[in-house]
């Protein structure tokens, strides 16, 4: 058994050997270079025979006459001269008139509307190249008389564009005054009219796209003439441009959102010039693409440029488009509102509608002043939602979609343009209006009294007349900032739990709230600088208890004052008028931890300033309220920062007196005296409250 699977080895491997040597010398077809042909007995490329005229023939098996060349013998061609034409069956020269001039040859050629005869009738070639018009009813064509129709057209009939047109109907047709059509252009629109009137499809489809454009023009004589006249009669085949509403559908464009349904999906219809219909898919999901369709979520505005390059979209070109709303396993149509290059809208004076039914994609015409081919793009594409409560039906919506293309003119020195597309929500209102009139009316009458309390009392202490104007500012912050605040939870929980779907604010709510804010932190400013104003003019005195009084007349006076002690108890109450109840810096960093630990939640939400703003102060106050409680509770357990005042002052020897108002200030007793007279200033006249009658007010220095 060993023996035979040895030499079973060496028998395969000779085997290889013999095919790997066959193959290099054998040549297989279409592997053979420039000017060889393959020649299937010989199993390998030869060349053609040198210097007569022949070269591979086009099937690459053999050799053929080169051209410009005849047979004369076997594998063997002549050239013709350069005043000769090649015979019609490839057999002969034929030579041409020609004549010498000034030693120029200068040969005849056949006029377009000829064709070239090289052959007798029996096949023999002729002496000279002949010259023979075409019958009537006939055209050149390749050098072959062809039937032409329009050549058939009788005396009553005109030709258009290649088709015989009858002269009454050219003549009765408006003349055109839009000069926006260059005059081929116009010819092509008045031969799609007339085969549409006999009710051709294909060019009521091709005259659709040309009414479209050009803008849905009103010329008479434009390419809507069909639409936009009404006493002509309307053919079969001629489509709708415009979207009407029906008994069943009586605003185009409308659908209804069922429960927790959060997206809607918008199609393209693509209508070709010769009555084709069909949907365009996108064949990537991920691919942001500025065209249709796209899958839109429900309150989620976006907007997103494309570079494109016009020769990806020359396949466009003669092709129109229809947007169509999915819903439901249905199509529901929408209308298309164009805008021209210039910014204007289409104007609708003659159309039966103003809601189109139609846009293109890219269009290149003739200019009609000069010899140049304008190109008009769709520069953006922008899809309005318009989103309303059903009255009848409280947890579903009613959508209402419209489209709505702008148009650029493309420079001629760049290949590639720039296409936009744009997805705005018209949001309907969630209830903060009318949050803001309750809340503001409670919070405005409490606060404003509060402050008008707040203004009695500072006038009674001596303060100015003028301090209502920021206590009624800091009343006016709080009422904006707090209704504002409490509007917009409402509205929160009330979409949160109707519809399972939360909206976003409408554009009007979002501002106002924002006004609210920016309001009240800009009123509240004012009260901020105005009580630092105050403190910043209190009116400080210290009573120093441990001066040396003379026991005699004419004793000496006591040694240089050291203001030490002042400066030490200065900064000790400087540093306790200016403490917060809480620190910012604690309850910032507090605030941004629970806005971290929120985040999953916060993505369920809706995209709106608004609610993330609301959000964000939940935070702010729910971190302010922890930081101030749990200080309450450290004073409660270890005492208050102020308790140790008193203490400063009796070691330092010095009385604290701070009038903050003419009549009214804080007295900090600093003397340490033993004596029975004095222990009666301890306990709870260390620290007390002083009024001051209006006839003790003094002088400040």
């Amino acid at each position: 058994m060993k023996e035979l699977r040895h030499y079973f080895c060496c028998w395969l491997l000779l085997v290889t050997s013999i095919i790997k040597v066959v193959a290099k010398e054998l040549e297989m077809p279409g592997s053979c270079k420039q000017g060889y042909y393959y020649e299937p007995s010989a199993l390998s490329c030869l060349s053609c025979p040198a210097n007569v005229s022949m070269v591979p023939s086009p099937d690459g098996f053999g050799c053929s006459c080169a051209e410009h060349s005849v047979p004369a013998g076997i594998h063997r061609c002549r050239p013709c001269n350069t005043t000769e034409v090649v015979s019609a069956d490839g057999t002969a020269c034929v030579p041409r008139r020609c004549q010498n001039v000034s030693g120029r040859v200068a040969c005849r050629k056949c006029p377009g509307d000829y064709v070239t005869v090289t052959q007798n009738i029996d096949g023999s070639p002729l002496k000279e190249v002949q010259c023979v018009k075409c019958a009537r009813g006939y055209k050149a064509q390749n050098n072959i008389c062809t039937r032409c129709e329009s050549c058939m057209c009788t005396k009553t009939q005109v030709i258009v564009r290649g088709i015989c047109v009858p002269k009454a109907y050219v003549n009765s047709r408006p003349k055109y005054e839009e000069n926006s059509l260059h005059p081929l252009a116009l010819l092509d629109v008045v031969k799609h009219e007339y085969l549409c009137m006999q009710n051709d499809l294909r060019a009521c489809h091709a005259l659709a796209n040309e009414c479209v454009k050009n803008f849905y023009s009103i010329d008479p004589a434009g390419p809507c003439r069909l639409w936009i006249q009404s006493n002509l009669a309307t053919p079969k085949g001629l489509p709708h441009l415009t979207v009407e509403s029906t008994l069943e559908d009586k605003n185009p464009g409308e659908t209804y959102l069922a429960r927790k349904k959060d997206s809607v999906l918008v199609v393209a219809a693509v209508f070709s010039s010769d009555g084709g219909f069909k949907f365009v898919k996108n064949t990537d999901e991920h691919d942001h693409s500025c065209r249709l369709p796209a899958q839109i979520r429900i309150g989620r505005d976006f907007y997103h440029d494309c570079i494109m390059n016009v020769s990806k979209l020359t396949a466009d070109l003669n092709e129109t488009i229809a947007p169509y709303l999915y819903a439901d396993g249905k199509l529901v149509q929408i209308p298309v509102y164009p805008r021209k290059p210039n910014g204007y809208t289409v104007q609708r004076g003659t159309w039966l509608s103003g809601k189109f039914k139609r846009y293109f994609i890219m269009d290149s015409s003739l200019s009609t002043i000069t010899n140049i081919t304008n190109t008009v793009y769709l520069r953006k594409l922008v899809i309005r939602l318009q989103i309303e409560r059903d009255k009848s039906s409280p947890s579903s919506l009613r959508v209402h979609i419209s489209v709505e293309p702008s148009y650029a003119t493309k420079s001629p020195l760049s290949e590639t343009i720039i296409m936009t597309l744009k997805v705005v929500h018209i949001m309907p209102e969630a209830g903060v209006h009318r949050g803001l009139e309750i809340w503001g009316g409670v919070l405005g009458c409490f606060l404003t009294l509060y402050a008008m309390v707040q203004w009695r009392g500072v006038v009674r202490r001596g303060g100015l007349y003028a301090a209502v104007v920021p206590l009624l500012m800091g009343a006016v912050a709080d009422t904006l900032y707090f209704s504002a605040w409490f509007s917009t939870l409402h509205a929160l929980a009330a979409e949160a739990g109707t519809l399972g779907l939360t909206l976003p604010l409408s554009r009007a709510e979002e501002r106002i709230i924002q006004a609210f804010v920016y309001t009240a932190v800009s009123l509240k400013a004012v009260k901020v600088a105005w009580f630092n104003f105050n403190q910043c003019r209190c009116d400080v005195f210290f009573l120093d208890w441990s001066e040396y009084n003379a026991p005699f007349k004419g004793a000496t006076a006591t040694d240089r004052y050291n203001s030490w002690r002042a400066s030490t108890l200065a900064r000790e109450w400087s540093g306790l008028q200016t403490t917060r109840r809480v620190s910012p810096g604690y309850t910032v960093t507090l605030t941004l931890l629970v806005l971290h630990f929120m985040s999953p939640w916060q993505a369920y939400l809706p995209p709106s300033q608004g609610y993330r703003w609301a959000v964000a102060t939940i935070a702010w106050w729910a971190s302010y309220i922890t930081l101030l409680s749990t200080r309450w509770v450290a004073n409660r357990i270890l005492g208050s920062p102020t308790a140790a005042l008193p203490k400063i002052c009796t070691s330092v020897g010095l009385s604290l007196l701070v009038f903050e108002e003419d009549y009214y200030a804080h007295y900090v007793h600093g003397r340490n005296d033993d004596s029975k007279e004095l222990r009666s200033m301890a306990g709870p006249l260390a620290t007390c409250r002083v009024v001051c009658a209006p006839q003790l007010r003094f002088r400040r220095n």
